[in-house]
C-alpha cells in the first residue's frame, strides 16, 4: 500500500467529500460536468495507486457517466440530495463504513464524531497533487500558472564573454549536470 499508510494502516475505505475537494483545488461555485469527471478520474488513479476502496460523495443531479450508487472506474460515486444536507450525508456514510473521512467541512467533521478518523483536504491534496502519470495540472489551477518567469537581462548587458554565448560543452559542469542528461541533449561541437 502507499502513502495513506502513514496516517492509518488499517483503514482501507476512504470517503472523499468531493465538494470540499473542489474548494481545496480552487474550483469553486458551479462545477462543470467535465471538471467533475476529471476529478473523479484522478481520484480513481489515486485509489488504484494507494490500493484503497474510495467513495466519492458529490451533491446535486447525478452525472450520466457517473450515476448515483454506481462504480466510476474503480470508485463508488454517491450523491447527497442537496448542499445543505451534504455534510450530514458524508458524516453518516463515513461513520457507517468505518472509513477515513477526507473533508474540510467543519459541520461534517463534527457530525461524524470522535470515532471517525478524519483528514483535512489540505493534507490530502499534497498527496493527491503528486501524480503518478504526470497529470497534476489537468484540473483547475493545481499546477498551472504557478511557475515564475525568469527575468532576463536587458539586451545591452549580454557581453561577448557572457555565459550564454559559451557553448554548453565548454561551460564548466555544475552540480546538476550529469552524464544521463548529456546523453539526452545533442551537444554542438
Amino acid at each position: 500500500m502507499g502513502l495513506l499508510n502513514l496516517f492509518k494502516p488499517s483503514k482501507s475505505v476512504v470517503v472523499v467529500d468531493v465538494i470540499s475537494l473542489f474548494d481545496a483545488l480552487g474550483i469553486g461555485g458551479d462545477v462543470s460536468p467535465r471538471t467533475q469527471l476529471q476529478v473523479l478520474r484522478r481520484l480513481t488513479r489515486f485509489a488504484e495507486r494507494e490500493e484503497v476502496e474510495l467513495i466519492a460523495v458529490l451533491s446535486g443531479e447525478p452525472l450520466h457517466k457517473a450515476p448515483n450508487r454506481k462504480k466510476f472506474d474503480s470508485i463508488l460515486v454517491l450523491y447527497s440530495k442537496s448542499t445543505s444536507k451534504h455534510a450530514g450525508f458524508v458524516a453518516k456514510l463515513a461513520l457507517k463504513r468505518g472509513a477515513l473521512l477526507l473533508t474540510d467541512n467543519v459541520k461534517a467533521e463534527k457530525a461524524a464524531g470522535a470515532s471517525v478518523e478524519k483528514m483535512r483536504l489540505s493534507t490530502f491534496r499534497k498527496v493527491f497533487d503528486m501524480s503518478v502519470d504526470g497529470d497534476s495540472g489537468d484540473v483547475g489551477d493545481s499546477g498551472r500558472g504557478r511557475r515564475r518567469r525568469r527575468t532576463r537581462k536587458p539586451r545591452g548587458e549580454h557581453g561577448a564573454g557572457s555565459e550564454e554565448s559559451v557553448p554548453s560543452e565548454k561551460r564548466p559542469a555544475s552540480e546538476g549536470d550529469s552524464d544521463a542528461i548529456n546523453e539526452l541533449i545533442d551537444l554542438v561541437d
